[in-house]
């Protein structure tokens, strides 16, 4: 008989020694595995398959729906998601594209960048993304007969570069026309190197003119001249024209400044609409010194944007005019005395202006000349964001002695008017170096919301 395999094992409970037999116990053990059958193995195999497939689509419909919750998006600049083959378009309006080279064409054109504190629509995409200022900023008269390059405007322009934040990380220099054309043949065979520049009679041509994104309604200068010395320029009907001057008077019309973004600039967020434009910069600072000119803020429940930083303080012009009127003689009395008791002094400080002539007289010249001091002043030829609004005073005169002081009239051009009539004012002020911000991004529908000095920041959810 064979000798079987058994083990003793003591019982706890009775002390008794019993005997097992281990393999009995391990023949009992396979008699009681069931085999799986064909169909059991295929239902198995299925329903794994199905398992698994139903954690990859619902994983996929999860990430999809919080890529369209979350605005993000695989192109990871700018240029990637202009470029992107879903957004070239073929008839009506939109990005078109030829052999690498994409512009922009017609009114209804989702191409807007929020940049600097600034609302700018791209022209065209190549070597690096152009761009121009959705608004006229300022104007200004372009100068006698001279080329660009010797223009007031082109003088103007490299001062406006530095009101650009961080420019020498965003843009890049372009080539820019400094030559005469013809509308019907436009070459151009000299050209200067510049971060800033204007639009070309070429580009607004080619953008539909009249019937496009870059008609505004004002009057704006163009880059170029013809053959016989006249300045192109684009009135408020959306015409192109050439009368800059008549007799020895020059007419000044607004600038509207072109820039040229890298191609490896970052798109943060934003679908190039007007209400969400393409944000490419971090936006809301703590200290309000640290944001871009051009900003928007809210202090004292007024609404300011800034207009200038500087080591003494930032200066904050007024988001539209006071709805009182005065005579010229009477604005700075009222500023100084009425309207400046809404604020703590101690948060202000004084700011240098100039009253000077702006005429043929002295060349159209806004070199600053007679320096004056208070806390609360007005615009001055030649500053930012002048066109926003009209029917308000500003500092420079045509002709003193005639009591002629400037205005900007309805169709956002310099309008010499006399200073016992009236007009709105748009004051502004100057706060202190150290003011911090408590809330918002800077953009017009969520501005900087500023504090008092030494304020805690408190960061927006």
């Amino acid at each position: 008989m064979k000798n079987r395999k058994t083990s003793r094992k003591e019982d706890k409970n009775t002390k008794k020694v019993l005997i097992i037999d281990e393999e009995l116990i391990e023949d009992e053990v396979k008699d009681n595995k069931r085999k799986f059958t064909k169909g059991e193995k295929i239902f198995l195999v299925f329903s794994i398959l199905f398992i698994v497939g139903c954690f990859i689509f619902y994983g996929y419909r999860t990430y999809y729906y919080y890529r369209a919750t979350h605005d993000v998006d695989k192109a990871l600049t700018l240029k990637e998601k202009l470029t992107s083959l879903n957004n070239i378009a073929y008839q009506n309006d939109g990005l078109y594209e030829k052999l690498g080279y994409f512009y922009y064409k017609g009114v209804d054109v989702n191409n807007y960048v929020y940049y600097s504190g600034r609302l700018f629509r791209i022209i065209d995409v190549s070597n690096g993304i152009r761009m121009v200022e959705d608004n006229t900023t300022t104007n200004l008269v372009w100068s006698y007969d001279t080329t660009y390059s010797e223009s007031y405007i082109h003088n103007w322009l490299n001062s406006y570069l530095n009101t650009l934040k961080d420019y020498d990380i965003f843009l890049m220099k372009n080539n820019w026309c400094n030559d005469v054309v013809t509308l019907d043949d436009y070459k151009c065979t000299n050209t200067i190197s510049d971060y800033v520049g204007l639009i070309s009679t070429s580009d607004y041509l080619q953008a539909g003119g009249k019937n496009s994104y870059l008609n505004n309604e004002t009057y704006f200068w163009t880059i170029n001249k013809d053959t016989d010395g006249n300045v192109f320029y684009v009135n408020n009907e959306g015409n192109i024209n050439n009368i800059y001057k008549k007799d020895d008077v020059y007419y000044s019309y607004g600038i509207r400044p072109v820039i040229t973004l890298k191609d490896t600039v970052s798109l943060i967020t934003g679908n190039g609409s007007k209400d969400s434009p393409f944000i490419i910069e971090e936006l809301g600072n703590a200290l309000l010194k640290d944001n871009s000119v051009g900003s928007y803020v809210l202090y004292k429940d007024d609404n300011y944007r800034i207009l200038n930083i500087d080591e003494t303080g930032i200066s904050l012009i007024y988001d539209g005019v006071l709805e009182i009127e005065k005579k010229y003689s009477d604005v700075y009395k009222y500023l100084n005395n009425e309207f400046i008791k809404k604020y703590k002094r101690e948060e202000l400080v004084k700011r240098d202006y100039y009253v000077n002539e702006y005429s043929n007289n002295n060349k159209y010249d806004i070199v600053n000349k007679t320096k004056k001091t208070e806390y609360v002043t007005i615009p001055s030829i030649g500053d930012l964001f002048l066109n926003e609004y009209d029917n308000y005073w500003l500092n420079n005169y045509s002709d003193n002695n005639l009591g002629l002081y400037y205005t900007i009239d309805e169709n956002k051009m310099l309008f010499a008017d006399l200073s016992g009539n009236v007009h709105h004012i748009r004051p502004i002020i100057k706060v202190n170096i150290d003011m911090v911000v408590s809330g918002g991004t800077g953009t017009k529908i969520n501005p900087l919301i500023l504090g008092g000095v030494g304020d805690e920041y408190v960061e927006e959810d």
